[in-house]
């Protein structure tokens, strides 16, 4: 995969911890559940919420 060879381990992780908290936020499940589960900072979910009311806000 190119993503793989353009990014760090640590860095595609990252994006796939980010992924599964959109697919977590839009089945409902509770913020500090989402932390706890991905072993986040409640502000990185708080983050990726954010960004999906906005990308709702534009469509």
């Amino acid at each position: 995969m190119a993503l793989q060879e353009l990014l760090t381990p640590s860095e595609v992780t990252e994006i796939s911890k980010r992924l599964q908290i959109f697919r977590l936020l839009e089945d409902g499940v509770p913020q500090r559940e989402i932390a706890k589960q991905l072993g986040v900072g409640i502000a990185t979910v708080t983050r990726g919420s954010r960004a999906l009311k906005a990308k709702e806000g534009n469509e």
